[in-house]
Order: structure tokens, then C-alpha cells, then sequence
């Protein structure tokens, strides 16, 4: 690739030109029952190109012989629509990467298959398991930024990732539980892929033995997991400052405001060693940061891109993320997760005489207009009496997203786990990680069948 001649597009007549250059390997192993079904390997290369002149212009290729007919297409696309502030900023060179103790690319597909054949032999070990998916992933992507300010960003990554899904019967009822691993780093992050399997195995089984869920309003207490998936959803996407710019958020108008408990703190943080959202710079070339979006109640800031940001007289927060190349950086998150406080598990529960202790996600409907949601938690169990009693399955969990957090009356203690996902948002998708501790709110809660 020619870089000198990219950087010449730079120079063209415009108030604002950035450069992508994307390069990345991606495989990927699926085995069902324990046969290999699905083994992919390939490379990518693309360039995407930015233009602000009156309004936007983006294109992109994957061939570098497109480049002149590219810029030309982004230019003229950017002489036209409304007028876009779009602040300066000081020019940035670096030259960074994620460093992994036993690199993906050194190791061959055979040895990749083995990790999911022992996870395979981990869930067999259960009589009552019928069938399992797994599947692993990794990538490697370079990314090479240049801007009309002046920057010139080098940034690599390295992704691994293990999800499992296993399938349970037991007297004609089949029950299905999953777990997933991943890092932003290399094989070393997969050791404890046969212990997640095994979870997802007893999580099925147990699930054979739940009753259905009760019906009503009840104090009830989510695990981290769920306790991240609702942070994630129903509070996040509404902090994302473009939606509040379109009028999509129930947030609008209330930075500043107390929106919940003075226990909860939310964090969304890039710089977190080994996550799943981790990453230096956006996809704008500004530097993530860890920053409290929410803190003791009050609604501190919003996640921003530098577009969003000078429109709203803000600063740019390092959250404009595009999928790849070929997609237009948007706010999004990173890693989002509640602080931890200093209630353990089981003080939390010990004065509930009833109540819904509800864990995982089986995923869910956010509305960030009206401030709604409703989530599918993958197990729960009754609080009886301060103490965990029959489980139960087939369990949602909906509410206000607002009155929610400002019914949280206990944060537990638990050391910070992220768990990894990918997060989608106007047809793009990007790897993020969500958490917290277990919290206590009064929430309604009803099957979902």
C-alpha cells in the first residue's frame, strides 16, 4: 500500500479528511456434537475514507487500485447537506499493540480444534447432556489511522473467544444453558474454557428441575451478568450522545440530574487490560478513556464522538466506534459496568421473606425513547426466608429503566468479572464488555411462556 500517496488525499480542499486502513485475519472452528462442522480462515483488507466539507462523504474498497475513485466519491457526497461542526484537535502519532502471551496466529488449527474437543469431553460428562454447539473465534486486526490534522495511528489487536451451548433432557423436557469466554489478547485467556462449558452443562440441568416463574412485582436481586446486560441496554444506548441528539433517549436534558440510587456508579472504561471492548483509540483517533457516565446517582456524561461532541459544546469522550473499514464511526460503548459496593450476597438476600434471586441473560427488547425493558434472565431461583430456595425457569424481568435504578437499595462487593459480547447498533457490530456486581431493586418479574 502506498501510503504516501493515501496521505496526499489529505491534502485535498476540505475542513476535515481522515484514512483507515484496515488489514485482519479471522478463523473460526464450529463443532456440533463433536464433530468439526465448520472451519473458516481468511484475510481482509480495506481502506475507508472520511470527508467533512459541508456535510459528510465516506466510501470505502478493499482494492487499492479504487483509491482516487473513493475520494472523489467521498468528496462529492461532502459538498453537499447541512453544515457540521467538527472542532479541531492536536494531531496524535503512535504505534501500539496488544501483546499475547501464545499469539493465535503461531498456533495451528489443529491445536484450536483440541481446545473445543476437551470442552466437548467436559460437558459429555453429564448423562443428561443430548447435544452442544461450540465454537471459537479469533482475529487479528492492524489498523492504520491518518487524519488531515496531522495523525498517524498504528493500532493492532488480537481477539480470542469460546461460546458453548449445551442441550439437557430429562423425562421428555429439554433445557438448553450457555457460557461464553474471550479477551482482547491472545490463547491464554481460553485456560478456563472447559469450566465455563461445565457451567453452561449445570445450568442446563438444572433448568430440567425448575418450576415456572411467579408473576408480580418483588425485590429481586440480579447477578453481575445480568446486572452488566441491564446496565448495558437499558441505561447505555440512552447515554450514546447521538440518540440523544435525535431525540431517542430518555436521558435528554438530564445531565446533572439524579437519575438513580446514590449507590450506583457506572463506568464505561476502553483501557481495561484484556476485555473484550478494549482498545487504545476509537475509530476516530481520539485516545480511550476510563470515565464515570453515572456517579453516585447523577447523571455525569454522555459517550462521545467528535462530531456529537461539538455539536453538544462537549468533549470527546473515545467512543466513536465503526465495525470496520467500511462503516462511519458512531458513539458506542466499551466496557460498561456498575462499580462494585460493600453488601455481600448474603446480607443482600437475608431480610427478603420472598422474593427472585434471576441470573444470565437470554437477551431482550430496550426501548431508549420511553425508558422500557424487558429482558429473559436464563435461570432464577425464589429468595425464601433470606435463603435460596427452588429454582425456576422461563423467567423476565421488565420495568421503567429510571425507577429501576433509583429502587436499587443494595450493591454487592463482588470483584469485577466483564463478560464479553457484541453490540449492535445501526447495522454495525463491535466486541464490548458489560458487568457489575450483584444488585438489589424491586422490579416486576413474570414467565415468558
Amino acid at each position: 500500500m502506498d501510503i504516501d500517496k493515501l496521505k496526499k488525499i489529505l491534502e485535498i480542499p476540505a475542513k476535515f479528511v481522515d484514512i483507515t486502513i484496515q488489514e485482519s485475519q479471522e478463523n473460526q472452528i464450529i463443532l456440533r456434537d463433536g464433530i468439526a462442522k465448520d472451519l473458516t480462515s481468511g484475510d481482509a483488507f480495506g481502506i475507508g475514507i472520511r470527508v467533512l466539507d459541508n456535510g459528510w462523504g465516506f466510501a470505502s474498497t478493499n482494492s487499492p487500485e479504487n483509491i482516487d475513485e473513493i475520494t472523489e466519491k467521498a468528496r462529492k457526497m461532502a459538498a453537499i447537506g447541512e453544515k457540521i461542526k467538527y472542532d479541531e484537535r492536536d494531531p496524535i502519532t503512535d504505534n501500539v499493540r496488544v501483546k499475547s502471551k501464545v499469539d493465535p496466529v503461531n498456533v495451528d488449527l489443529e491445536e484450536k480444534r483440541e481446545i473445543l474437543h476437551r470442552c466437548e469431553e467436559a460437558v459429555r460428562e453429564y448423562k443428561e447432556v443430548v447435544s452442544s454447539t461450540l465454537a471459537y473465534i479469533d482475529s487479528k486486526s492492524i489498523f492504520h489511522y491518518l487524519n488531515s490534522e496531522g495523525s498517524d495511528i498504528r493500532s493492532e489487536y488480537t481477539r480470542v473467544g469460546i461460546f458453548t451451548t449445551v442441550y439437557a433432557k430429562k423425562n421428555g423436557k429439554i433445557q438448553v444453558g450457555s457460557e461464553r469466554l474471550g479477551a482482547t489478547g491472545g490463547l491464554e485467556y481460553l485456560k478456563g474454557a472447559e469450566e465455563k462449558s461445565k457451567k453452561a452443562a449445570e445450568k442446563a440441568l438444572r433448568l430440567l428441575d425448575a418450576e415456572e416463574a411467579p408473576s408480580g412485582v418483588f425485590r429481586v436481586v440480579l447477578d453481575p451478568l445480568l446486572t452488566g446486560v441491564f446496565i448495558h441496554e437499558a441505561l447505555g444506548h440512552a447515554m450514546e450522545a447521538d440518540h440523544v441528539i435525535n431525540g431517542e433517549s430518555i436521558l435528554e436534558g438530564k445531565l446533572g440530574s439524579i437519575i438513580a440510587s446514590s449507590l450506583v456508579t457506572v463506568y464505561d472504561d476502553p483501557t481495561i487490560e484484556g476485555s473484550f471492548g478494549f482498545y487504545f483509540y476509537d475509530s476516530e483517533g481520539v485516545r480511550g478513556e476510563r470515565k464515570a457516565v453515572l456517579e453516585k446517582g447523577i447523571f455525569k456524561r454522555l459517550l462521545q464522538s467528535r462530531e456529537t461532541a461539538s455539536k453538544l459544546g462537549d468533549t470527546p469522550t473515545g467512543n466513536a466506534r465503526s465495525q470496520n473499514y467500511s462503516h462511519f464511526p458512531i458513539p458506542r460503548m466499551s466496557n460498561t459496568y456498575v462499580e462494585k459496593g460493600d453488601m455481600s450476597f448474603e446480607e443482600m438476600i437475608e431480610d427478603i421473606k420472598y422474593g427472585v434471586y434471576l441470573r444470565g441473560s437470554k437477551g431482550g427488547e430496550v426501548d431508549t425513547v420511553r425508558g422500557v425493558f424487558q429482558f429473559s434472565a436464563e435461570e432464577g431461583f425464589i429468595i425464601r426466608n433470606g435463603k435460596l430456595a427452588e429454582p425456576i425457569r422461563d423467567v423476565a424481568l421488565s420495568g421503567e429503566t429510571l425507577k429501576i435504578l433509583k429502587n436499587i437499595d443494595a450493591v454487592g462487593n463482588d470483584e469485577l468479572e466483564l463478560h464479553i459480547g457484541f453490540c449492535g447498533k445501526a447495522s454495525q457490530s463491535v466486541p464490548v464488555g458489560d458487568g457489575g456486581p450483584h444488585i438489589r431493586t424491586t422490579a416486576t418479574v413474570g414467565g415468558t411462556k
